[in-house]
Parts: C-alpha cells; structure tokens; sequence
C-alpha cells in the first residue's frame, strides 16, 4: 500500500509540474534587445546604457544585438515576429515606428509592436565638416546659398529622423543640399570627416565636435549643452525646431500580445533606471536626455506622432520609394 501511495503521489507531482513552470516568475532567463542599426551609433549607446541597469533591476541580462539593414526594418520586422513573452524586445527611434512605414513600404507592420517605455530623446546636434572652413550656421547657409544643390547632408537611412529633420531644416533655411543615406550613421563619419559630405545631424557626433574634428553651429534644445558652451541654440540661430525636439525619441517595443505585467514590470525597471543620476549623466554626454514614459502614456505618444508625421510627409511631399 506504501509504495502504491508513492508511485501516485510521484504522478500527481509530474502532472503537476509542467503547469508550475509555466507560472515560473518572468524573466526566467536573459532578455533579448535589438537595435535595428549598426553599432556605435546613438540607438546602440542608448541601449547598451539602459540594459546594462536594467538588467539589475530585472535580476536577468539584457543582452544587446546590433540587427541593421533596410532602415531599422530588419532588426524590426526579427522582434515584431518574435513570440510575444516578453525575451525579444525592440529599441527603436521615431522613425522605425511613426515616419518610415508612413513614407514607403517596410518588411513589417508596427501594429504588430507594442509599446515598453519611451527611453530618452535626442539632442539634434546640427554639425559641418571643417573642409568647409565655416565657422557658423549663417556662415554656412550664404556659403549654401551660393552652391545650390553642391552639398551633401547624410543620415542614417531613408525615412530616419535624421533624414527627415535634413530636409525641414533645409527648406526653413531656403537652401538646397542632397541628401546621403547611410546604413549607418557611423558608416558617414570618414566621409564627414574628408568634406564629402558636408553635414551631419546625428547626436553621436557630439564627441568629434568636442574633439574639434567637426564644427557644431546649432543644438537643438532649450539652452546650450554644458559640453558645447559656445554653439547656440537653434532658438538663437533664428530657427524653431520644437516639433522635432518633442517628436523625436528612443523608445522599447514588444510583440503585439506580450501580457501587460509583462510590459509593467520592463516599463518599471526602465523607469527606475531613468531615474538614476549617473544614466543622465551618461545620455547627456551623447546628446540625450532621459525622457522615461511608461507604456501606457508612451502609446499615446506613439499614435499621436504616427498621424504627426504622416501628415507632414504629405506636406513636404518626400517619398521614400
């Protein structure tokens, strides 16, 4: 009788235990980021900074993989398929989400991704090659002015906020430049460098403009950068960027269907990382600012910049075919 207890008390454990692993506390194992660009620029130094914090706060890695091509589509469409349990995530700027699948066709469908958290928003940095020997904006734009249509700007790709800042900061300025799409912006930096192209708009060349490797005649924001004391604001170069600043950010995504305390407790942990005075620090020095929103509000955002850009896309009549 002893043993016939036993061998059904050891089934009724068997039958039992599939069904306790399946409510094992999330995460269970390391999570997955892709950043849907190469490595080194701004989507890849805000992940890397909020995963490494965020993995505290998870008590699971958060492990970084660069996933670039098809302007963010690739890296987008690999997480928008993934299984939506929470250990594949997106992080992805306005572009891959609001602008590009407005402007043109792309391997995958944003409803398909949900909103995690709204991370930080990008100091638009608006910075010149030195081959042009100019040492300001107005300097810049008579030079342009006499040499219509001879000048590059480059971006990270079609339909990225760099691209598209590009051609709204060009017409407020009534000049004509062309525009040099990259794989990555990291990809422009030799080319910045020689004078082939002539402007670049991506935070990450903060650094070099530090270094003096290029000249930064406006940052976009409402006072001057504490590591850029001598470059004005857009404001005071005599342009109004406001619906930029605001529009443009990084944010995390997940697989439409990933369960809401799922989404909870990664927007937790981005916020609780936001909210450390070193994270500041750290995005501030690539042009960032901490701009933590939780996935709730952060989806309000998200539709509302969707219709914002849309729109706007129409009105400057730029197609991305």
């Amino acid at each position: 009788m002893l043993r016939r207890r036993f061998v059904i008390s050891s089934s009724l454990a068997a039958l039992a235990s599939p069904a306790v692993h399946a409510q094992a506390p999330w995460p269970a194992k390391p999570v997955r980021l892709i950043v849907p660009y190469g490595p080194g620029g701004s989507a890849d130094q805000v992940a890397r900074l909020y995963a490494e914090k965020m993995s505290g706060f998870l008590g699971q890695q958060i492990i970084v993989e660069d996933k670039p091509g098809a302007s963010g589509g690739v890296g987008a469409q690999m997480v928008a398929s993934s299984p939506p349990d929470g250990y594949t995530l997106l992080l992805a700027p306005t572009a891959v989400l609001a602008i590009t699948p407005a402007a043109r066709k792309v391997p995958y469908n944003p409803d398909d991704l949900v909103t995690v958290s709204r991370l930080s928003t990008p100091i638009l940095v608006v910075t010149l090659t030195n081959a042009l020997g100019v040492k300001t904006w107005a300097e810049f734009v008579a030079l342009a002015k006499q040499n219509p249509g001879k000048f590059w700007f480059g971006s990270s790709g079609l339909g990225t906020i760099t691209h598209l800042t590009g051609e709204v900061l060009t017409r407020a300025a009534g000049i004509q430049m062309q525009h040099s799409p990259y794989k990555t912006i990291v990809d422009a930096t030799g080319d910045v460098f020689d004078g082939r192209i002539q402007m670049v708009f991506d935070p990450s060349f903060m650094p070099y403009a530090k270094a003096g490797k290029v000249r930064a005649v406006i940052v976009d924001g409402p006072v001057r950068l504490a590591d850029l004391p001598d470059t004005p604001t857009a404001a005071e170069a005599g342009l109004d960027l406001k619906g930029f600043r605001s529009r443009s950010w990084f944010g995390l995504f997940a697989p439409k269907g990933t369960p809401e305390p799922v989404l909870k407790r990664l927007s937790d942990a981005a916020g609780q990382t936001a909210a450390l005075p070193e994270i500041k620090e750290k995005l501030l020095m690539v042009a960032q600012n901490v701009d933590h929103q939780p996935y709730d509000q952060y989806a309000r955002q998200v539709r509302d910049d969707q219709a914002y850009f849309a729109k706007l896309l129409k009105e400057l009549d730029i197609r991305l075919e």
